[in-house]
């Protein structure tokens, strides 16, 4: 008895913590004090099972209470003016539109074009873009995967981790190959949104 009463009582305490007003808690004061009524009688097993039902009355009536809180707080933030736009343009996950980026790079490096490379890639130096040249005549279908595996922010820039394979038939003996890569790319972000603007 004295264990269910203490259970009991706590529900209350719970209910009237999280707010719960007095009609809701109404149904749980009645069965309780009939409990204690039963208990008075020495009708423990019934004033147990009172005790009981007094005790989910208890938290069910915290539960509605807890949610109409949260229902409540929910219309006040939608009630609330929009915060101001951050400082910095740049989202807080960067992936996506990086992956993007590196896509457009991809499909550069699949044209064979130095000139599209150097579109998805403003900052190609003049040595990476005599490697691709030579690259581009040696090969023939080139199809490059890239994934973005890891990207570090700070603040207006970003670092990326980038792997992938590039698949091409050679030039020279028309067999199929295979070239793994993993490379790291700096990008920068304005209002245009995401620029590669090193890799190495």
């Amino acid at each position: 008895m004295r264990s269910l009463r203490a259970r009991a009582l706590n529900a209350m305490n719970r209910a009237i913590d999280a707010g719960a007003t007095p009609a809701e808690l109404a149904r749980a004061d009645t069965v309780f004090k009939g409990a204690e009524s039963l208990s008075a009688q020495s009708r423990l097993p019934e004033a147990m099972v009172q005790l009981a039902t007094a005790a989910s009355l208890w938290a069910e009536a915290e539960r509605q209470s807890r949610a109409r809180a949260a229902r409540d707080t929910e219309a006040r933030r939608a009630a609330e003016p929009p915060a101001a736009p951050a400082v910095t343009p740049a989202p807080i996950d960067p992936r996506p539109d990086i992956q993007k980026v590196i896509d457009d790079y991809a499909r550069a490096l699949e044209s064979r074009d130095v000139g599209q490379v150097r579109r998805a890639y403003p900052g190609l130096t003049p040595a990476q873009q005599q490697s691709w040249q030579d690259f581009f005549q040696s090969v023939r279908n080139l199809k490059a995967g890239l994934t973005v595996t890891a990207v570090h922010l700070a603040g207006v820039t970003a670092e990326a981790i980038v792997s992938g394979v590039y698949e091409y038939d050679n030039a020279t003996t028309g067999r199929a190959e295979r070239r793994p890569v993993t490379f790291r790319a700096i990008f920068v972000v304005d209002s245009g949104g995401w620029r590669l603007t090193t890799i190495r």
